[in-house]
């Protein structure tokens, strides 16, 4: 964006002539929280998205590429930048078993459209909100199944070029990859699903979902889990002998038994409260403002840091803040 004494000259090209100002952010997350976004675009194919990016470099003007909403946390001041809804949606099995997906498909409609083709690979992580895209931007996952396993490549709009990254390249790690880190664009992704029983995918596939809305009730305003679970590898000796055994699940300490340990479950800070029956769920009871937010969990993350050594990390993602939690 180009600035003349001190004044912003905003772009004037047909492209900015068509793009909403002052999106209501809250109206596109499933926390319902978040001021107006300056620029905002719902692109439908690749060719929305990469224009996007490139007037929003080429003008010096933040971008952030959102699908479902979920797993986000929008400052109440908004977001001083454009706001891109990826609304890019599509399944296209190549041969047997081999999907390429388009990142803004709904992550639940994919995993619906392989199970009942009789592929599994995927199913546990049904019910978990968002697209495809977040969910790989993120390398989601639940119950023992995480989306890079089945991944095989992913194309990408790097700011530059398209092009197509295999999984080997994409740096995963527990709820992260390296798309988190360079603010690459995901086009679309390839999985390989291995052939299963369609009836007994179904099943785990419903009780799956089953569970997780003993925890994520219908219509509940919620971004996901808060904070991120712990890998025990990274743990020192001295921070792992505090934690009983049988609180380690595949491999991970809950957030959910951290923040429960230091009394969090329960807590309320203005329209915000963490749930009853579960410490790392966090709630819009009402109108919540996302400084009340951000005070809640940063005060119980800090209370668990001093009583385990253990730092907490945000799994969502914090749009428009000018520091993250400390």
């Amino acid at each position: 964006m180009r600035k003349l004494k001190n004044r912003i000259i905003e772009p004037t090209n047909t492209f900015w002539k068509s793009i909403k100002r002052d999106e209501p952010i809250y109206l596109h997350t499933t926390l319902e929280i978040g001021g107006p976004a300056k620029y905002f675009i719902e692109v439908k194919n690749t060719s929305s998205l990469i224009r996007s990016v490139r007037e929003c470099r080429k003008n010096g003007i933040d971008y952030c590429l959102i699908g479902g909403g979920s797993d986000l946390l929008v400052s109440d001041k908004g977001y001083n930048g454009m706001l891109i809804l990826n609304k890019i949606s599509y399944i296209r099995e190549k041969t047997k078993g081999l999907f390429t997906v388009g990142s803004g498909t709904v992550l639940l409609d994919f995993i619906n459209y392989a199970v009942d083709k009789g592929y599994g690979g995927l199913e546990k992580m049904s019910g978990i909100p968002g697209t495809v895209g977040g969910a790989v931007y993120g390398n989601a996952g639940a119950y023992g199944q995480t989306i890079s396993d089945k991944l095989v490549a992913v194309t990408i709009f790097d700011g530059k070029r398209k092009r197509t990254v295999k999984k080997e390249r994409c740096g995963f790690e527990y709820r992260g990859s390296l798309f988190k880190k360079n603010k690459t664009i995901i086009i679309e992704a390839v999985f390989s699903l291995e052939k299963g029983e369609k009836e007994f995918l179904k099943k785990v596939s419903l009780d799956t979902i089953q569970l997780r809305a003993q925890k994520y009730y219908p219509g509940i305003k919620c971004p996901g889990s808060f904070f991120k679970n712990i890998p025990i590898d990274r743990l020192k000796p001295n921070q792992l002998k505090r934690i009983p055994s049988d609180k380690i699940s595949y491999g991970k300490i809950p957030a959910g038994y951290l923040m429960e340990s230091v009394g969090a479950k329960g807590a309320v800070k203005g329209m915000v409260k963490i749930a009853d029956y579960h410490g790392n769920l966090i709630i819009n009871t009402g109108n919540a403002s996302s400084e009340d937010f951000i005070s809640l969990a940063d005060f119980y993350a800090g209370k668990v840091e001093k009583k385990f050594g253990i730092k907490l990390e945000p799994e969502v993602q914090l749009l428009g803040f000018n520091n993250d939690i400390k």
